[in-house]
Formats: C-alpha cells, structure tokens, sequence
C-alpha cells in the first residue's frame, strides 16, 4: 500500500470515529452496592440500587455529565400518581433534594419482585467541572419504599459546524452578552416567563445557560431548569456556576452574567415544542438554543 493511500484510509477511520456518538456509561457505586434490582424495561435489563439508610456513594472524574435515573415501587393496581424524593450531595458540600411525581409505568416488571409494579423514570442532570468528585444519595426517611436509581455518566460532545440557532417563540428582547469583541444574544427566562422552543428532529438539542447575578446574590450561586414538553418532563437540570470576570450584559451594569453551564437533550424525529422554566425563585437565567 502507497503512503498516500495509507494516509487516506487512516484519514477515513479518523473521521469515522470523531462522528461516532460518545455512549453513556452506567456508573457503580463505590461503596454500599452489594444490594441491586434488576427491572425489564421494553425488554432489556436495567440495574438499580435502591437508596436506603446507608447511603450509596459515587467516585466520578469530570467533565462529565450526570444523569439520576429514578423510579418508586408501588403496590401493584395503584393508579394513581406517586410522589418520592431523595437526596445528592456534590463533593460532601453541596446538596440537592430531587423530587418527582409520576404514574405507574405498567410495561416494567422486576426479577426480584415480580408483585411490584414501577413508576415512570424521573430523570434528574447534574454536570461536573474537570477534576475528582464524590457523590452520595441519601433517602427520605417518610418513605414507605427505597427510591431505585441508576447513574448514567456521558462526556461533552462537540457541537460541530452544523448547527442551528433558535429562537424562543415569544421571549423579551435580546440579551446581549459581550465578551472581548464578540457579542452573543441570549434569551431571558425566570419563573415568571418561561420559554417555548420549536424543533424539528432527528437532532440534538443543546440550551446553553448563564445565570443573571444581581448584586445581592454571592459569587457563586446555584440554580435549576426544567424541560418538559406537553405533560412530559424532559429533564430537571441542576447548575453551580460564579461570576464571570470576562463578560458582560449590555444596558445591565448592575448585573453580572454566570460562567456558563449546558445541559442538552434528544430531539426525536418530526416537529416538537418544548417548555423551559427555572424553578428557583427571584432567579434570573439568560438562555441560548443550538440544534445540531
């Protein structure tokens, strides 16, 4: 084989392995994971840990994006919705009490007891900056019955050139940021004006997110989004960001834009309408839509 042609074929694999997807990977706990559940979901076995009293605890190397996949076992022919909640603490400091409610999702049995009956997952994201972290789920004592979780972890992909910026369909005025020499619109949500996205799939969406600092608030501050469409809800996602010392909002000098934090999700194929809304109070968050 001639150098070139060599060169071109490792050229070929090389940009065969760029496009292909990073795979989220099932994170085991570091300690407390003798006890698991097995549940058949649309067929396949997925492993849980349910989160009892002695805690389940992570060690995770960042960046990395974390999924908290949930459910709560019911007694079986119960339809209505349940409710269930529990606990994650970030790097034995910062703590984060998750909450769903959600309707038995019938088609899930499990091996270990098959009398049980499942609700739908909740589904809960926290990213990670570079670097060691450790997480630990704590239960709700009130509860009747041990949350069951699994953690996915997921490493950023790169948007790449083909990408498309939306517009929310109805939103304030633009919000400009300025960094350096470049000037990027964001777009305004707060508990008081959620947003709505149009898009059409089979894609990626990805919202990038800055937090609006007012001068009462500290250097760093925490905040979350939720993204539902229709009754269904997406994802809940929790950021932890601080004051960013090289940008700036136009006409807003008492303000001070976050660092910026993302979370991205599936846009299946055909035409979908998304709802985005903080769910902290008094909290400001500037917001950018990329399709890709």
């Amino acid at each position: 084989m001639s150098q070139i042609a060599y060169y071109r074929k490792l050229a070929f694999i090389i940009a065969i392995l760029l496009a292909w997807p990073l795979e989220a990977k099932l994170l085991k706990p570091s300690k407390n994971s003798d006890e698991k559940e097995i549940l058949i979901i649309n067929g396949k076995r997925r492993l849980y840990y349910p989160i009892k009293d002695q805690n389940i605890h992570y060690a995770v190397q960042g960046p990395s994006r974390i999924e908290f996949i949930s459910r709560y076992p019911v007694i079986r022919k119960k339809k209505k919705s349940h409710s269930f909640q529990y606990s994650i603490v970030i790097d034995s400091k910062d703590t984060v009490i998750v909450k769903h409610r959600y309707k038995v999702q019938r088609s899930i049995r499990s091996v270990q007891h098959p009398k049980h009956s499942y609700t739908y997952s909740g589904n809960y994201f926290i990213n990670l900056d570079k670097g060691p972290h450790t997480i630990e789920l704590l239960e709700d004592k009130d509860q009747k019955y041990p949350v069951l979780i699994r953690l996915i972890t997921k490493e950023f992909e790169s948007v790449g050139k083909k990408k498309k910026i939306l517009t929310p369909m109805v939103h304030k005025n633009a919000v400009k940021l300025r960094t350096d020499n470049s000037t990027i619109s964001y777009y305004e949500c707060s508990p008081e004006l959620p947003l709505q996205i149009e898009a059409n799939g089979e894609r990626t969406m990805r919202v990038m997110t800055r937090l609006q600092f007012s001068d009462v608030m500290g250097q760093e501050e925490s905040y979350r989004l939720r993204i539902s469409e229709g009754k269904k809800i997406i994802g809940t996602y929790y950021f932890s960001t601080e004051r960013s010392s090289a940008s700036e909002i136009e006409g807003r000098m008492d303000k001070v834009p976050g660092k910026w934090r993302s979370c991205e999700f599936t846009v299946p194929k055909g035409k979908h309408r998304y709802d985005l809304e903080v769910l902290d109070r008094d909290k400001v968050v500037l917001t950018r839509f990329i399709l890709y």
